[in-house]
C-alpha cells in the first residue's frame, strides 16, 4: 500500500468493504473498474482493457476500464442480468471544493432483486426479492418488491416445508432470494439457479435472528404485523433479514414500504412447478413467451399496474368462494353494462405506473419527467372515479369510494413543473415561470442579458454624454466600458480604470460589477435554485405516499376486472357458477388459448362432467394428435379461470372448487 497513490488507496478500501460486488468507482465522468472488476467487466460486457501506469513492467501495470457515468444503466443492467452485484461509489463532495483527495462512498448497491430503475424492469412483472428462513419449528418466506413497495410474508409447518417453499417460490418467480444456513439445502440452492434464474445470496445467521428482526419489522411497518399468526416467527425472521439486505444495498429511505400482507398458503390454489408449466399459465414452454399462454389470453390492461396484479391473480388462484363471487360480480357488471365499461376503459388508457413513479419518487432517484408522469396519471383519476360512482353498490362502488382522486396533489405539481421539463433536474429550466419571483429574475437575467447590459449602455451614454461609450465583455477581464481617447475628458470619477488602448480606455464601475456577477453566476444560482424546490415538491408528493399507494391499488384492480370483462365479451365466455360441491360441469368447453390461435379453423367444443362422489375420474383414449392433452389443460384453464374471477369459454360452467 505504501506506493499506492491516495485515490487507489481510496479505492482499497472501499472494495474491501464491497468485495462481493462489482465497483463503480466515479472518477470525474466515468464509473472505473480495477484489478480483477476490471477484468470481469472487460470480458463480460466486451469493453477495453487498459491501465494509467504505462512506465511500469507489465506485470505491475493495473488493469482498469470504464463507462461513461451518464449510460451507465445499459451497462448496470447488463451486469446484473448475469447475476452480478454492483456497488454505485459516487463522489460525495464537490471537487471544486475539496481540499486534496475528493470524499466517496457507495451510495447504493444495485442486485437483480432491487431495481428501481424503468428501462431494468418488465412493465407488467413484479420484480421480486424473497427470503426464506428455515427453523426446526417451521419455514417463513418474505418477498418483497422495492420498486412497488409491495412487502408479503407466509409461514409454513416443518413438514414437508421444502416442498411448498419451492412451490411459492416457482409462484412469485423472484430475481433474488436470501437464505438463511438452515434454508441453504443444495436441493433448492440448484432449483432457485437453474430452474427459477434467480440470484442466491446466502445469509448469516445474524441477518435472520428473531430479536432483530423484530426490531426491524416493527419499525418499518405500520400496517399488517397484526396479521401475523402466533407461531409464524419464521415468517418475521424472513422479512428481517429482508429488510436487513434492503437497508445495507439501498442506504436510503424505505418508509413507502409500510404495509405487511401476511398470507396463508391455504388461501390459494397451489400448484407446483411442473403444472404451472405444463398449463403454460404465464409463458410457454417452448418460446418462454407471453404469447400463446393464457396470460396472453386475459391481459388486455390498460396500465403496468393492472397487468402485474392481473399476473399475481392468475398465479394465486382463490379457494374463498364468497371471494370469487365478488370478482365474479364485478365483471358481471362491467360485462352488463357495455357503455360505462367502454368509458372506464377509456379513462384507464394512458395512466403511468403510479406505483414505481411513487418508489422512485420516495427512493429520491425521480425526476421532473417521473413526477410530471405522476401528475398525467392523476388527472385520469376523477374520471374513473365518476364512472364507478356508476355502477349501483357492489365491488365496483367500493373501488371508486377507496380511489382518492389526488387534485391537490395535482395541482401542486402542475403549479411548480412545466409540462414537458427536461431530463436532468441539475441544470434547471423546468420550475414553471411564476412559481418562484427569484427562479422568475434569474432567468430573465440568463435570458435577457444582452438587453440589460443594452439598457445599460444607453443609460451610461445618456448620463456621461458620450457618444461612442459602449459595454462589452472578455473572458479575461469580463464586463467593461470602453471610451475613445477623444471624449476621456468626460469620463465620471466613479470609473475606475481597467486597461489602456491605443485609441482609447476601459473601465469598470461597481454597478456593471454587480451585474457581471449576477449574470455570470445566474445560470449555478438558478440550477440550485430550481433543484431546491423541486426536492421540496418530490418530498411533499414523497410525504402523500400512502395516499398514492392506496389510489394506485384501486386503479390496478379496476383495469384487471375490466381487462376479464373485456375479454368475456370478445370471446363469449359465460360467468361460472362457484361453489363447495366437488362437481365440474361444463357444456361446451372450450380451451383459451388454443381456439384463439386456430384463425382459420373452428375449435369443437367439449363436455365434461366429474360428480362429487361418482365418476371422480375420466379416462381418455385416442390416437396421437387427437388432442386428449388439449382436452385435459382445457379443463384445469377453465378451473382455473373461474377460481381467479375471470369469465370462461363455454356455454355454461359450474366449477366446485378445487
Amino acid at each position: 500500500m505504501a506506493d499506492l497513490t491516495p485515490m487507489m488507496r481510496q479505492y482499497l478500501e472501499i472494495k474491501e468493504q464491497n468485495k462481493d460486488s462489482i465497483l463503480f468507482f466515479r472518477l470525474g465522468d466515468f464509473y472505473e473498474m480495477f484489478n480483477e472488476d476490471a477484468k470481469l467487466v472487460s470480458r463480460e460486457l466486451d469493453l477495453t482493457l487498459t491501465t494509467r501506469d504505462r512506465n511500469k513492467p507489465p506485470e505491475e501495470r493495473t488493469p482498469m476500464c470504464g463507462v461513461p457515468y451518464h449510460s451507465c444503466e445499459s451497462y448496470i443492467a447488463r451486469l446484473i442480468a448475469k447475476g452480478y452485484k454492483v456497488a454505485i461509489c459516487e463522489q460525495t463532495e464537490d471537487p471544486a471544493q475539496a481540499k486534496g483527495l475528493v470524499d466517496r462512498e457507495v451510495i447504493r448497491v444495485v442486485t437483480p432483486g432491487t431495481l428501481i430503475e424503468e428501462n431494468l424492469l418488465e412493465e407488467g412483472k413484479n420484480n421480486f426479492l424473497a427470503a426464506l428462513c428455515a427453523t426446526p419449528a417451521g419455514a417463513g418466506l418474505c418477498f418483497g418488491d422495492i420498486s412497488t413497495g409491495e412487502v408479503v410474508l407466509t409461514f409454513f409447518p416443518a413438514e414437508g416445508w421444502a416442498n411448498r417453499a419451492v412451490n411459492e417460490l416457482a409462484r412469485f418467480a423472484p430475481r433474488e432470494v436470501l437464505l438463511s444456513p438452515e434454508a441453504a439445502d443444495p436441493a433448492l440452492v440448484d432449483y432457485g439457479k437453474n430452474k427459477l434464474g434467480c440470484r442466491i445470496e446466502q445469509a448469516g445467521e445474524a441477518a435472520f435472528a428473531l430479536d432483530r428482526a423484530w426490531e426491524r419489522v416493527r419499525r418499518q411497518f405500520t400496517q399488517g404485523l397484526d396479521q401475523v399468526p402466533q407461531g409464524a416467527e419464521p415468517a418475521i425472521q424472513a422479512a428481517g433479514a429482508l429488510l436487513d439486505y434492503l437497508y445495507a444495498t439501498q442506504k436510503t429511505d424505505l418508509s413507502y414500504l409500510h404495509t405487511l400482507r401476511y398470507y396463508a398458503t391455504g388461501q390459494f390454489l397451489e400448484l407446483d412447478p411442473v403444472a404451472r408449466r405444463n398449463l403454460e399459465l404465464a409463458e410457454t414452454i417452448r418460446g418462454k413467451e407471453k404469447k400463446g399462454s393464457l396470460l396472453w389470453v386475459l391481459d388486455k390492461t390498460k396500465t403496468a399496474m393492472g397487468a402485474r396484479l392481473l399476473r399475481s391473480w392468475l398465479e394465486r388462484p382463490l379457494l374463498s368462494v364468497s371471494a370469487i363471487a365478488r370478482r365474479n360480480d364485478a365483471v358481471a357488471a362491467l360485462v352488463k353494462h357495455t357503455v360505462q365499461r367502454e368509458e372506464l376503459i377509456l379513462a384507464l388508457t394512458g395512466i403511468g405506473d403510479m406505483e414505481r413513479l411513487m418508489g422512485r419518487i420516495v427512493y429520491g432517484s425521480a425526476g421532473g419527467r417521473d413526477m410530471v408522469s405522476l401528475k398525467n396519471a392523476m388527472d385520469h383519476l376523477p374520471a374513473i372515479r365518476q364512472q364507478l360512482a356508476a355502477f349501483e353498490g357492489g365491488h365496483l362502488r367500493e373501488l371508486g369510494a377507496r380511489l382518492d382522486p389526488l387534485e391537490d396533489l395535482a395541482e401542486v405539481i402542475g403549479r411548480t413543473l412545466q409540462d414537458d421539463p427536461p431530463f436532468s433536474v441539475r441544470e434547471g429550466e423546468f420550475i414553471r415561470d411564476g412559481f418562484d419571483p427569484e427562479v422568475d429574475r434569474l432567468r430573465g437575467i440568463l435570458h435577457g442579458g444582452k438587453g440589460i447590459i443594452a439598457s445599460m449602455e444607453a443609460a451610461e451614454k445618456e448620463k456621461t454624454g458620450i457618444r461612442t461609450l459602449k459595454i462589452g465583455y472578455n473572458k479575461v477581464f469580463g464586463y467593461y466600458i470602453e471610451v475613445s481617447n477623444s471624449f476621456k475628458e468626460l469620463v465620471p470619477e466613479t470609473y475606475i480604470r481597467k486597461q489602456t488602448l491605443v485609441n482609447g480606455e476601459r473601465y469598470i464601475t461597481q454597478e456593471l460589477k454587480d451585474l457581471e456577477h449576477d449574470i455570470l453566476s445566474a445560470s449555478d444560482r438558478d440550477a440550485a435554485l430550481e433543484y431546491e424546490l423541486f426536492s421540496a415538491l418530490r418530498q411533499q408528493i414523497a410525504d402523500n405516499a400512502g395516499r398514492i399507494q392506496k389510489t394506485a391499488a384501486a386503479v390496478a384492480e379496476c383495469d384487471a376486472l375490466c381487462s376479464f370483462a373485456s375479454v368475456a365479451v370478445h370471446n363469449n365466455f359465460c360467468r361460472p357458477e362457484v361453489d363447495e360441491s366437488g362437481v365440474i360441469e361444463i357444456r361446451e368447453g372450450r380451451h383459451p388459448v388454443v381456439e384463439k390461435v386456430l384463425k382459420d379453423a373452428l375449435f369443437v367444443p367439449n363436455d365434461t362432467f366429474m360428480g362429487e362422489k361418482e365418476e371422480r375420474v375420466a379416462i381418455i383414449t385416442g390416437p396421437n394428435m387427437a388432442g386428449k392433452s388439449t382436452y385435459m389443460r382445457q379443463v384445469a384453464l377453465m378451473v382455473l379461470m373461474a377460481q381467479i374471477g375471470s369469465f370462461v369459454p363455454a356455454s355454461s360452467c359450474h366449477v366446485g372448487v378445487v
